[in-house]
């Protein structure tokens, strides 16, 4: 799904919105959510999940195609940890 498809779906659950505020307000959401994991603040969303700002350890890792051993450095990432609403509706939704 794409930035455009969230306004796309937005517009049909909020009938006086139009698709050019609907992607202004996907944008918005997107630069503040951006703007907070820069901060390396963890943001949570009741019923969602908690996306959690995480910091890995550089390591050793083999490049199988040239035979050497190269760095991967330490970086940040972020990580989702679903909420248990969330994780009971997906699989109430998933029928086999």
């Amino acid at each position: 799904m794409t930035k455009n498809d969230i306004a796309t779906a937005l517009c049909s659950r909020i009938p006086d919105l139009t698709k050019s505020t609907a992607l202004h307000v996907v944008e918005g959401v997107s630069d503040i959510l951006t703007d907070a994991f820069v901060k390396g603040e963890n943001v949570f969303l009741r019923g969602f999940g908690t996306f959690e700002v995480k910091t890995t350890k550089a390591k050793k890792a083999r490049n199988i195609n040239a035979g050497t051993t190269v760095v991967i450095p330490a970086g940040r990432t972020v990580k989702l940890k679903i909420s248990q609403q969330l994780k009971n509706r997906i699989n109430n939704g998933f029928k086999n």
